[in-house]
């Protein structure tokens, strides 16, 4: 058995990359960019007015001003701000020339002869200034970049169409048991539900992979071989959860063994997940996990998306928080690093859901994160600092 670290350590230096390709921006959420992206032009283009109000000269603040005109957003300002003048404006309409400050409907008075006074507070001057957000020429996203649905805005924003990214792996999917029953079933004696393979197929597309489902291979060297043999030849990487552990019918390892793969580590000593095996052969990975769901789940985010993110590129990692603790925590054994799911009290403390193990996979339903607790460590006092990793 050896430690996280170093089981990180392995996973995470045994990768290989994917390929590239170019897609339209409507493809590429979920994506990991490898090119830089820059912007075409200032933004905003002009000084852009944040508020409905009138575009004047500070120093005529509290003056009576003579309306020049109203600018709407879209149109370009036709008159300039002179003294004794102002311009209606709308939110995000070009400010006019000569005009440095904005001020807001509420806080003007409409006079009987049509011109206006300002009657607020002087304060800011309620005015975006051209290139304040982006400069042209700027990179606004760098090769490594996960793309989300906010980063779409900013690539249309910027007028790119298509970037390029990396390929996504394809990833299998495969449960073992003869316990198994596929969710329509009724589980029947002591059949249990198979609840693994469509959590993993959720966090292989939320890792922005491309997931296939194998089914469910019997307790039986025959089809657990024929199910991983398939899987292989169709796939970058492949999860094969249950039967890597040490029991009469845990038969996974010795199957890899026989497909040629190379067996990095079996046992980590992590709780929960405690029974992972990571093996590769030529540029391909098959990490073999814990039959129970929360040991799954945590074994995918800690290990396998680590794994799936080297191969696009990515480079940013999980947050991780240090927060004080809610409540006391004790453990029997320390052994193993423990991985304690928790939510986030409203006043910033990370407190520990009611969890009973590595079979309860409904406690992450209501959890925010994952409190970390080093291996060595038995007890955590109230109030003392712990890192929380987001799930």
């Amino acid at each position: 058995m050896i430690t996280f670290e170093e089981a990180f350590r392995i996973v995470t230096e045994n990768f290989f990359r994917t390929g590239k390709e170019v897609v339209g921006i409507s493809e590429a959420s979920g994506r990991a960019l490898t090119v830089p992206v820059r912007s075409d032009m200032d933004m905003p283009p002009w000084n852009k007015s944040a508020v409905d109000g009138y575009a004047c000269r500070h120093e005529e603040l509290g003056r009576e001003l003579a309306v020049n005109e109203t600018i709407a957003a879209g149109v370009m300002p036709s008159k300039q701000v002179v003294p004794g003048t102002c311009s209606r404006i709308m939110t995000g309409a070009a400010v006019p020339a000569g005009a440095d400050y904005v001020f807001m409907l509420e806080d003007s008075e409409e006079l009987p002869d049509g011109r206006v006074r300002f009657t607020g507070k002087h304060g800011s001057d309620n005015i975006a200034k051209a290139g304040e957000d982006i400069m042209k020429d700027q990179t606004v996203l760098r090769p490594g970049h996960f793309i989300r649905p906010q980063d779409i805005a900013v690539l249309a924003a910027v007028g790119v169409t298509e970037v390029t990214v990396s390929c996504r792996p394809k990833v299998g999917v495969i449960s073992t048991g003869n316990e198994l029953v596929e969710p329509d079933c009724v589980p029947a004696g002591a059949q249990i539900r198979n609840s693994n393979a469509l959590q993993l197929m959720a966090q292989v597309t939320r890792a922005g992979a491309i997931g296939r489902y194998y089914g469910i291979a019997r307790d039986e060297e025959a089809s657990i071989t024929a199910l991983l043999k398939k899987a292989l030849d169709e796939n970058d990487v492949v999860l094969i959860s249950g039967g890597v552990s040490f029991g009469d019918f845990d038969l996974v390892p010795a199957v890899m063994r026989s497909l040629g793969l190379t067996i990095h580590f079996d046992q980590v000593a992590m709780q929960p997940g405690k029974p992972l095996t990571f093996c590769t052969g030529e540029r391909k990975a098959v990490f073999g996990l814990p039959g129970n769901p929360v040991s799954t789940y945590v074994q995918f985010e800690v290990m396998v998306r680590a794994y799936l993110s080297r191969m696009t590129g990515v480079t940013e990692t999980a947050p991780v928080l240090q927060l004080p603790l809610a409540t006391d925590y004790s453990r029997k054994r320390a052994e193993r690093l423990s991985w304690i799911p928790c939510t986030i009290t409203p006043s910033g403390e990370a407190m520990p859901v009611e969890y009973h193990g590595s079979a309860h996979i409904s406690a992450l339903t209501g959890a925010w994160g994952m409190i970390v607790v080093p291996r060595g460590q038995s007890w955590i006092q109230k109030g003392e600092t712990v890192s929380v990793r987001q799930i």
